[in-house]
């Protein structure tokens, strides 16, 4: 499955903006993420998966076999930890995402880290520093 960098950013915006202390429940997750376009539950859960891993957000899905084979069956989103704000802070404002995108496109594609960088160098540029 390919990682969807915007999706990546709807989740953490979505996760950032629940009003639980312990994050988002995994509905109010799905419905916050659909806000923002037609994203279905396995690509919802694939993301969160990947953000665990990166270290962006405290989360995880849980498996369950079906017909003998692992499926993702619920999540919890958690919260962010500390890079995934870093990472959030440096593509929130929908310039510097699209500009990020665009630059990037220009290479085909990035990692999430490439991507945070080059965000982090425009926001630097516009700054003046």
């Amino acid at each position: 499955m390919e990682l969807n960098h915007d999706l990546v950013r709807y989740v953490l915006l979505s996760i950032e903006s629940s009003k639980q202390v312990t994050g988002p429940s995994e509905d109010e997750l799905i419905g916050a993420v659909q806000k923002y376009g037609s994203y279905n539950k396995d690509d919802i859960m694939y993301t969160i998966s990947k953000l665990e891993e990166a270290g962006f957000i405290t989360g995880n899905v849980s498996y369950a076999n079906y017909k003998n084979k692992p499926k993702p069956m619920w999540m919890t989103p958690g919260n962010l930890t500390y890079e995934g704000h870093k990472f959030l802070d440096n593509v929130r404002d929908d310039g510097v995402w699209k500009n990020t995108k665009a630059t990037v496109a220009k290479i085909g594609n990035a990692s999430l880290s490439i991507m945070s960088t080059v965000a982090a160098n425009y926001i630097s540029n516009k700054l003046g520093l």
